[in-house]
């Protein structure tokens, strides 16, 4: 009977998912596998560039204690994983975090092999919608407003201007297209709201966005990501592109892996996940591991092995360090990057106010 009861309460505690998410070491694998660069420009490699993800997934009350008690997982609550937005949200908010490092990627790793590489802002790209509003309903995670009422909106100011010419219940014409076809528009009626900004009544459209730019890069690349979300492969990326086009020879016969996001000037920002990216980077066989630099000591809790931790905060110094452990950059040494900071980095949708 004891038996029994405890197999029941087991199987209930099982369903009852709590408030926490878990952050389990991923898979680091091969970026090179997912380019897709034309023929002609491909070299024969010497090595490999890993990119490595984090698992994430709910928190039963059975697995609760366990997650505790693990060092190799992260509880983290779901509001502070999530930030308010429906778990569909978030997820469509990785897939174009994946996106927007992607298009980066390549825009900066041309420019570093000495290319030109104009820029400009193509619209507002959707990063989250308001509950309740007409946003909500009728746009999605991911398009790009490139117009209101057939007025252009290159940028999030000029997106702020032209909604709020217009009252609150309006009903208006938005056109949209997406982050690799900004310009392939149709067209969405949306009605607009309102909220209260500096203690007045504003007219919202109801999204968090911000500023889309698109690349004019001498060559394309196409990228398969294998349905990994998140902004944190952009510098795997960058260096997996840098090594197919500009000898084979970047990781000097290594596998080294690489995580951190990549900015239009070549700067590196932070990821999460620190730990657990560790753990799979050994797992994988890694002997050089390159994270952005503010999250170095993350890394190390977790070396093992003799894994080389490097810290690096810009695309021209994970080349150096590269070239330093025996690497061959070829003509990916020919920048450095020159390009104005990305805009193009994702924002923090609760700090960020609504357009």
């Amino acid at each position: 009977m004891a038996g029994a009861i405890v197999m029941v309460l087991a199987v209930v505690a099982s369903r009852v998912n709590l408030s926490y998410y878990v952050l389990v070491p991923g898979v680091a694998q091969p970026v090179q596998p997912m380019l897709t660069v034309p023929a002609g420009l491909e070299h024969p490699l010497h090595g490999k560039v890993l990119l490595t993800d984090v698992g994430i997934g709910q928190v039963s009350a059975l697995n609760y204690l366990f997650d505790t008690f693990n060092n190799n997982v992260q509880l983290v609550p779901t509001g502070e994983l999530l930030g308010g937005v429906p778990p569909s949200e978030f997820n469509a908010e990785g897939t174009v975090q994946m996106t927007e490092s992607q298009l980066t990627a390549v825009a900066v790793a041309e420019r570093q092999l000495g290319m030109p590489v104009p820029e400009n802002d193509s619209g507002v790209v959707i990063y989250a919608t308001s509950p309740g509003t007409g946003a909500f309903q009728s746009l999605q995670v991911g398009q790009v407003i490139t117009a209101v009422d057939g007025v252009p909106t290159p940028d999030l100011p000029s997106l702020v201007a032209a909604v709020r010419t217009h009252a609150p219940g309006t009903i208006v014409h938005v056109a949209i297209g997406s982050m690799t076809a900004p310009t392939a528009s149709r067209t969405v009626d949306v009605k607009l709201a309102q909220t209260r900004e500096h203690g007045q009544s504003v007219t919202i459209l109801g999204v968090v966005g911000y500023d889309q730019p698109a690349y004019q890069v001498p060559f394309p690349v196409h990228i398969a990501s294998n349905g990994i979300g998140g902004p944190s492969a952009g510098l795997a990326f960058t260096l997996g592109i840098l090594d197919s086009v500009s000898g084979g020879g970047l990781t000097g016969g290594r596998v080294i892996a690489a995580t951190g996001t990549i900015h239009p000037d070549g700067s590196i920002g932070a990821v999460g996940g620190i730990p657990q990216k560790t753990i799979a980077v050994e797992n994988a066989g890694a002997k050089v591991f390159l994270v952005p630099a503010s999250e170095a000591r993350q890394a190390t809790t977790k070396v093992r092995d003799g894994l080389v931790v490097l810290p690096v905060s810009t695309l021209s110094q994970a080349i150096a360090d590269l070239v330093r452990l025996g690497g061959h950059a070829g003509s990916a040494a020919s920048g450095p990057v020159q390009g104005p900071d990305g805009h193009s980095a994702p924002v923090d949708w609760n700090t960020t106010p609504w357009a």
